[in-house]
């Protein structure tokens, strides 16, 4: 199994239920609040090694109350944060999500996260190195990604990004990139093109895969578009659902699984993900993978 380096943000969510979500200027009851741990970062690194991936985190945290928190969970979580960046002068990423009827909207105040720049690549790189597979999103300054993934890419390491939050990317970093994950709304921002999505697939084959939530996922296999139908299942928190996916899109490919049992793999455990409340609460553990596998007939290889 190749060895996975996550590297983006780590978060404090916090949740706030309400049957409706209020307009601006307007006051509204809400039903529930909880705190649950998220960033995308260490979503996808909670993903990953619940599905038996070597994960370690590369990030920022701040040195204050949630800090031993965070390290106690990541130990139970048995994620890897021997390289992760305690700033004393800022307070620990958080994420504010306001939930109705599975549907959410989210801020987001960056924190520490700010400090996984490349002032802390460029420390960690020996050690980043010694990694074969590299999740990325874009939670953390993209002056980190503009460095590193040149770097990886010469030592044909495999790449992963989840583009979120969107933003435009130089086509000489896309072209680094082993495989980008955005969902429907992202891809457009990422390439700047508003075009057909199946000539967009086209141009980045076996690259550029595209998760449509319920119509499942799309990618092109270099002959045609293909699309991965999604699990029907009843959706009670899509959030961290994304993340999911790509956790255990790279612990497949971790494994050495073909491309499309890759995206099969990633889908499942994102089904299962928004089964249950929370970002990471309701990410898979590889039994449960297994075990849905089996009863549903599927047979991945690797």
């Amino acid at each position: 199994m190749k060895k996975i380096a996550v590297f983006g943000s780590v978060n404090i969510d916090y949740f706030v239920e309400s049957k409706i979500l209020p307009k601006a200027g307007e006051t509204v009851s809400g039903e529930n609040f909880f705190m649950n741990f998220g960033g995308k970062g260490a979503n996808q690194a909670v993903a990953a090694a619940r599905l038996g991936g070597d994960v370690a985190l590369f990030g920022s945290i701040g040195n204050d109350d949630q800090k031993n928190i965070l390290l106690e969970h990541f130990k139970e979580e048995n994620v890897d944060v021997n390289y992760l960046n305690v700033r004393n002068d800022v307070s620990t990423g958080a994420a504010f999500i306001q939930l109705c009827e599975s549907e959410n909207r989210i801020i987001i105040v960056p924190g520490a996260n700010q400090y996984t720049n490349r002032k802390y690549s460029e420390q960690h790189l020996e050690n980043l190195l010694n990694y074969d597979l590299f999740v990325f999103q874009l939670e953390v300054p993209v002056d980190a990604l503009e460095y590193l993934i040149p770097i990886l890419h010469s030592h044909n390491k495999t790449i992963i990004l989840d583009p979120a939050p969107a933003q435009l990317l130089s086509n000489e970093i896309l072209e680094k990139i082993t495989y980008i994950t955005p969902n429907e709304h992202e891809v457009s921002i990422i390439t700047d093109d508003i075009g057909d999505k199946d000539g967009l697939l086209a141009k980045y084959p076996n690259k550029l895969i595209v998760t449509c939530g319920k119509y499942g996922v799309k990618y092109h296999n270099g002959k045609e578009v293909v699309t991965v139908p999604a699990r029907r299942v009843k959706a009670i928190d899509t959030t961290g659902a994304g993340d999911t996916f790509t956790g255990a899109f790279a612990v497949a490919l971790s494994e050495g699984m073909p491309l499309h049992d890759c995206i099969v793999y990633g889908t499942y455990a994102g089904s299962l993900a928004v089964m249950k409340k929370g970002a990471q609460s309701g990410m898979p553990r590889k039994h449960e993978m297994n075990e849905l596998l089996e009863k549903e007939g599927r047979r991945l290889e690797s």
